[in-house]
């Protein structure tokens, strides 16, 4: 069985001094694939080069065949690294020291090492004998700091001459006099709650720092019971409104209406669900944040947008006068759906990012979070559509809503929440403010202008009279509505490469320092940073260990990557928690915590 070592870590790349254009293209800056920016040391001597006969091998035109050997020595504390140059010529530093040619220098854990144009950090477990002693050890080490502690009088300074207090350890605790009788204390406290055990489908870390520290408990409940009565308030208005349209479906048009408007409208439902599972695959959303934010476009955003819509188009119709054109009425009818629409399903993003900043981390948070309200909103939607008019136009309805259109609103709302997580890419204020606006701008403008196009088209295939050129350009403007919408999507897919790219950047740079700390161990290291890898891995654990043992490991996974995207974060310029306890120190307990239930295997 192979043993890890350490990592070495691919930091970046440099093109060559003479790089030509073709050169250029062939070797961009910055570019590897993205499984080799990590290499695995599973040897005590590895062999690093462009040649494939090497243990690590480098894509970097300026580094030799064969350019140096890092060597792993003793075990323990005794453990030692170096590195060894076995080119003649080359360049070769380690923390800005040449390497002479056929000589080694010693190396640590976090050293950077020059290869040519490549830099590459080594990560690995640092040992120290406090890593290996017992706790008594610890007592023993911090015996002068307590004995220079005990003989300061109240006011600090030191009594000269005094002898020192003894210290109370197992080996003379029990030459010790018998403590002063004491009464009782007069209110018994409350247990302390780090070492209970803690639910694997539980909240997890963030969710214990979302609300202030400083909040009371009974302002904690107002705000769930504010929240609750506002789900329970829009959930029976949703299901007051569509049972209404279900059973006036059912007497005018019959069961295969109903069970249409109940069926269909789920399939792209289903579709999108998977499709954000696959697109949250570094740090995964927590499954109540998911299905909340579903909720939000599917219960709490119909009514109020329903009511306004409404409102708004009563008020239109006042104002406008009679001889106005069915165009202009068309731009304001899509304009009043698009901002109405846009605006309260946004609000639920505004919600889970201002109230929820930890759990909202990036650009992929705020495309999986649009896209789920987005889908939600769409499934009640369908449901009218189909239930009504499903008998007249059922392949119109099938190939426009759900063939064309299945990812239409998620589409239109995931602009605003890409946008949104921008903001935690960025310490720049007019950043901070103008892309969110942007985004919401455009995801208003995709909608009103596909709402336009198709109350246009509609409204003319309804007075065509039988006119087949009228009646084949609307079909053309109903498919061709489709095209700004697709061009949308094209661009979040780019940007959404991008940001699982930069999520896997993220858990390799601050995750390094964790690995020498002995916080993450050098396997687990590497499997982080390879999405597919490690659900492999966490399917094993499925079939070898059982669904316990699963939950558990899939929470250590995910509780290191929150550790490093908490790193991020406060990189950025996030302010530190309230109270004693940071979000990082509860995530290295966490972490400590669920290894020790995975070695006991209950």
């Amino acid at each position: 069985m192979s043993q890890n070592y350490g990592v070495l870590r691919v930091v970046r790349v440099r093109l060559p001094t003479t790089a030509t254009a073709e050169l250029q293209e062939r070797y961009p800056t910055g570019w590897l694939p993205e499984e080799r920016l990590v290499h695995l040391l599973t040897r005590r001597e590895t062999t690093i080069g462009r040649a494939l006969m090497n243990d690590v091998v480098l894509m970097d035109p300026t580094v030799s065949r064969i350019h140096a050997r890092v060597n792993f020595e003793g075990s323990g504390e005794d453990s030692a690294w170096s590195i060894t140059n076995l080119t003649s010529q080359n360049i070769m530093r380690v923390n800005g020291r040449p390497v002479p040619s056929g000589e080694s220098l010693p190396m640590q854990s976090e050293d950077i090492i020059v290869l040519g144009s490549t830099m590459l950090q080594l990560i690995a477990p640092q040992h120290s004998k406090a890593d290996t002693g017992s706790s008594d050890g610890l007592v023993t080490e911090q015996l002068p700091a307590l004995q220079s502690f005990a003989t300061r009088d109240d006011g600090g300074a030191a009594r000269q001459g005094s002898k020192p207090e003894t210290i109370a350890t197992p080996a003379n605790r029990s030459q010790m006099s018998p403590l002063p009788a004491q009464p009782a204390p007069e209110l018994q406290a409350q247990p302390w709650k780090e070492d209970e055990e803690e639910s694997i489908l539980g909240a997890g870390v963030t969710m214990q720092f979302a609300l202030p520290q400083r909040m009371g408990l009974r302002t904690r409940w107002l705000i769930a019971g504010i929240g609750v009565s506002i789900l329970i308030i829009s959930t029976l208005i949703t299901l007051i409104l569509n049972g209404l349209i279900g059973l006036n479906a059912l007497a005018l048009y019959g069961t295969s209406n109903f069970l249409a408007a109940i069926i269909i409208p789920a399939i792209p439902t289903v579709c999108i669900a998977l499709l954000v599972n696959f697109m949250d695959r570094f740090e995964r959303e927590p499954w109540f944040l998911r299905l909340g934010a579903f909720l939000w476009g599917a219960v709490i955003a119909i009514p109020p947008a329903l009511f306004i819509e409404q409102k708004i188009d009563t008020t239109l119709q006042n104002i406008l006068a009679p001889g106005v054109s069915e165009v202009i009425r068309n731009v304001f009818a899509g304009l009043n759906a698009g901002v109405t629409e846009e605006t309260i399903k946004g609000a639920g993003l505004l919600l889970l990012f201002f109230v929820l900043r930890d759990e909202f981390d990036n650009v992929t948070d705020g495309i999986v979070y649009g896209a789920l309200i987005g889908a939600g909103f769409a499934l009640v939607e369908n449901f009218r559509y189909f239930a009504f008019d499903f008998k007249q136009f059922p392949v119109f309805l099938i190939v426009y809503r759900i063939v064309l259109g299945w990812l239409g609103h998620s589409t239109f709302t995931a602009c605003f929440g890409a946008a949104l997580g921008y903001v935690r890419h960025t310490r720049i204020r007019w950043r901070q403010i103008a892309i969110p606006l942007l985004g919401y701008l455009l995801a208003v403008g995709l909608h009103t202008f596909f709402d336009f196009v198709t109350f246009q088209a509609s409204a003319a295939l309804s007075t065509s009279s039988g006119n087949s050129n009228v009646a084949l350009l609307s079909l053309l403007a109903l498919i061709g509505d489709y095209i700004p919408p697709f061009l949308a999507q094209m661009f979040l897919l780019y940007i959404l490469i991008k940001a699982l790219a930069h999520e896997a950047a993220v858990i390799r740079e601050f995750l390094a320092v964790e690995v020498s700390n002995g916080v993450v161990k050098v396997d687990e290291y590497a499997l982080l940073q390879n999405s597919f890898q490690r659900t492999k891995a966490e399917r094993r654990v499925l079939r070898g260990r059982g669904i316990k043992q699963w939950l558990r490991v899939k929470a250590l996974y995910q509780t290191e990557i929150g550790l490093a995207f908490r790193k991020w974060h406060v990189n950025m310029g996030d302010k530190p928690k309230l109270g004693y306890l940071q979000p990082e120190d509860a995530y290295r307990q966490r972490i400590k915590r669920l290894r020790h239930e995975i070695a006991a295997g209950k």
